[in-house]
């Protein structure tokens, strides 16, 4: 090969292709590696390196029939099996948290770490998460953010997001919020977020996967099945406090109703029995924002326990929910107000 030509490759081979407009020409329209190089003047070889490493960076790429396109939305969540030696004989106690909204102004990281450090007093081994872990960007939000762009607002949750040895969070992911980044940018933010938790060495965090996730809680180990699913679902909060909840569990096809429901999304604490299915609604780590604010929507700040037994068939017998209950900042100062177990 003659010299000049070895330049012209090296020349070649060092363009920078513009991620953005590939994940853009990709949204809306499947293209092979060939098509990719020949519309962005670029060897094959480099829009290869190119696909490998956006794709390790969690980019949601599906290759059909040997054609590229981006997804607008990660895959919902499936069937997770929970540790059976999570059990304690017949008793189960998980923690639960969710909508931190990490990089908002409103973000409440005391309350949040106030959880962790009551989760590990109580010896509590797994914590179910349902969504929001971070604030996102919007037309709306702008003025309500202090971390602008995916990768700031991500670096600041995994620095931030409580770590405790011993207790794994198990975590779906928003089509709001974190969910923007997906359909923007096309990054399965969830994994994003474990992966780079992983990165900085800690070990704790599982995506579930997008919107909502069932997970078995007798591990295929009972005649009868006790599950549960967290969700992250969609929609404004409604005039009353069990009113989603209820609409929720009422659209639930036949046979797949769940045994228990852990609900983020609403900003709201609550318990309730609705058609048999023990519904948990999560709370949240943040402040009422302008936002909520100006649609009447309150916050109900904090997390909780929920404890189950199951009887010797593995059926569940038995609901016990703690909500742990935070208050304005103000509230704190200069006052002797932060309890544990």
């Amino acid at each position: 090969m003659s010299k000049p030509i070895e330049e012209f490759i090296k020349q070649q081979m060092g363009k920078e292709i513009d991620e953005r407009k590939l994940i853009s020409m990709l949204k809306t329209q499947s293209l092979n590696v060939r098509d990719i190089a020949e519309k962005l003047e670029v060897p094959l070889q480099k829009v290869q390196e190119t696909i490998q490493d956006m794709t390790e960076r969690k980019v949601m790429f599906d290759i059909v029939d040997n054609e590229i396109i981006v997804r607008d939305a990660p895959l919902e969540g499936g069937i997770k099996y929970l540790n059976p030696e999570m059990w304690q004989g017949d008793t189960l106690k998980l923690g639960f948290v969710s909508d931190n909204h990490m990089g908002s102004h409103f973000e409440r990281i005391d309350v949040l770490n106030l959880l962790y450090d009551l989760f590990e007093s109580e010896g509590i081994k797994t914590v179910l998460h349902g969504g929001n872990f971070i604030e996102g960007e919007a037309r709306f939000n702008q003025n309500e953010i202090h971390k602008r762009g995916f990768g700031r607002q991500m670096a600041y949750a995994v620095e931030k997001y409580p770590y405790k040895e011993g207790i794994e969070t198990w975590f779906v992911s928003g089509d709001d919020h974190e969910g923007w980044y997906n359909q923007r940018e096309g990054i399965n933010s969830g994994e994003y977020f474990q992966m780079e938790r992983e990165r900085a060495g800690k070990f704790d965090l599982k995506h579930l996967g997008y919107v909502e996730a069932d997970i078995d809680l007798n591990d295929n180990k009972y005649e009868n099945p006790m599950w549960c699913r967290v969700m992250h679902p969609g929609g404004g909060s409604a005039y009353a406090v069990s009113y989603a909840p209820q609409k929720l569990i009422e659209s639930f096809q036949p046979g797949e109703k769940p045994h228990i429901l852990f609900i983020g999304h609403y900003h709201k604490m609550s318990y309730n029995n609705i058609r048999g299915v023990h519904t948990i609604q999560m709370g949240c780590t943040c402040n009422q924002s302008i936002y909520m604010r100006k649609k009447k929507i309150e916050a109900h700040v904090g997390g909780g326990i929920a404890e189950f037994r199951r009887a010797s068939d593995g059926i569940l017998n038995r609901c016990r929910v703690e909500f742990i209950t935070a208050f304005d900042r103000k509230f704190y100062i200069g006052k002797d107000k932060y309890w544990k177990g």
